[in-house]
């Protein structure tokens, strides 16, 4: 987060010194800029917005969204038998796009841009601290080894989205909702291991396991959004 926070600010710095060189007195009024923190199933976002025209129906906003989970998980496959899986979930997206309200007067708005993500994978660690019984074989720590599974996608993703709200609060605080889709791209899967599966021709089942993936190229996100206006028509 504190990547998209000093990206915030410096557009934010940026903005104030464009109202400071162009005052009022060339017979403009300063273009409208707003703040949007977001919360939904894409994590926490924040964004800058930047609106084009003194109809508030064209924006830019740039900024982006996190969430993580790394809480290691634990899954019985007999009574006193554990699997151990470390996850490592993370979706981090910079990103910069365009809003555009096709109604006047009405707070409907569709959204589409591009991003970049430093982690676009999910990566887990499996392993077993202590005897596992899979189906009456038996495995010893050292039998079940490391596993470590990766499903990666592209770093450059695109982003089409719709929701209501105003870019530009006529009370300074506004309350907004957008629904939208990640393009992923083709997932690739990754795998390295040691133990048991050295003796088993899993190797051959990763082409086959990528064509049943083939479809997950879309990731899906709900935001609730609040938008502070730092600048008003008067």
């Amino acid at each position: 987060m504190k990547y998209l926070a000093l990206l915030v600010v410096t557009m934010l710095s940026s903005a104030g010194y464009s109202f400071q060189a162009k005052p009022d007195s060339v017979g403009r009024k300063a273009l409208p800029y707003s703040v949007s923190l977001q919360l939904g199933t894409s994590g926490v976002g924040l964004y800058c917005n930047h609106v084009f025209n003194q109809s508030r129906r064209l924006a830019v906003r740039v900024g982006g969204q996190y969430v993580a989970y790394r809480k290691p998980i634990r899954i019985e496959t007999a009574p006193d038998s554990y699997i151990g899986i470390d996850p490592d979930l993370v979706i981090s997206v910079l990103q910069a796009s365009l809003k555009w309200n096709p109604f006047p007067h009405n707070s409907f708005f569709i959204v589409g841009g591009l991003g970049y993500t430093w982690h676009p994978a999910m990566r887990f660690v499996i392993t077993a601290n202590d005897k596992l019984n899979l189906g009456g074989l038996e495995l010893t720590p050292q039998d079940v080894g490391v596993v470590k599974l990766g499903v990666q996608w592209r770093p450059i993703i695109g982003y089409v989205g719709w929701g209501f709200g105003q870019t530009m609060p006529r009370k300074r605080f506004g309350i907004g909702f957008e629904m939208g889709v990640y393009y992923l791209g083709r997932p690739s899967i990754n795998l390295d291991y040691e133990g048991f599966l050295e003796t088993t021709t899993i190797d051959e089942q990763v082409p086959v396991v990528e064509r049943n993936l083939s479809g997950y190229r879309y990731l899906p996100s709900i935001n609730l959004t609040l938008t502070y206006a730092l600048h008003r028509s008067r």
